[in-house]
């Protein structure tokens, strides 16, 4: 028992060994078939990729088979990556191209995303319908009415925090692409939602007067 107790021990300490290592690190030892290292990626990737495969691919079982389709492109892939991106980029842009394949699959009508998301919405909008629900449930409802592209760009940038060149790496689109979808999403989101924007209990109260009155002990 001492001896399994004194291996599990020194298991855990190789795993904290590998949680400190960057990604590119872990990458390198990958490449050259390290398991332990790979596993450790797909331990830090796994929920970032779920989270946006679910985001571009409605279907829960769709994202999770790009998922697994992704990681098993990576493993294969390593030995060729050139480190000339960081490896979450290059992961993501792979993913990005296994929804791509999957939206061919499904034999989606193509669409040019730089024309439509510059045509006026005329109709009433998803968040008309979601009065009365909560902010999340309307920003869902208008981050699904996006194209496919834009969607993406505002997910990237907003929720995983890449630059513009990385968005743009992975999408395969220019930063100034990135820039322009970033730029007409955030302007649709803020007028869609709108409507959930908080208001002052007293309008006609200035921040000035608020700021006396807190300096006043009011």
């Amino acid at each position: 028992m001492a001896i399994g107790a004194e291996g599990a021990g020194d298991s855990r300490q190789f795993r904290g060994r590998l949680a400190e290592e960057t990604d590119e690190s872990l990458a390198s030892s990958a490449a050259v078939g390290d398991r332990a290292a790979f596993e450790e990626l797909v331990r830090r990737t796994l929920p970032l990729l779920l989270r946006y495969a679910r985001r571009l691919t409605p279907d829960a079982q769709n994202a999770e088979d790009v998922v697994q389709e992704t990681l098993v492109a990576a493993w294969k892939g390593l030995p060729k990556f050139t480190f000339q991106s960081s490896f979450r980029t290059w992961v993501f842009a792979i993913a990005h191209r296994k929804i791509i394949d999957l939206r061919r699959r499904r034999v989606e009508a193509p669409f040019d995303d730089e024309v439509m998301i510059a045509l006026p919405d005329r109709r009433p909008g998803p968040a008309d319908a979601a009065l009365g629900r909560s902010l999340q449930e309307a920003l869902e409802a208008e981050l699904s009415a996006l194209t496919p592209t834009s969607r993406a760009v505002w997910w990237l940038r907003e929720m995983e925090g890449l630059s513009h060149p990385e968005i743009g790496e992975i999408l395969s689109i220019s930063p100034n692409s990135v820039r322009g979808h970033l730029q007409r999403t955030r302007a649709r989101l803020a007028e869609r939602l709108e409507p959930w924007r908080p208001r002052p209990a007293r309008p006609d109260v200035s921040d000035e007067d608020v700021a006396t009155a807190v300096e006043a002990g009011v």
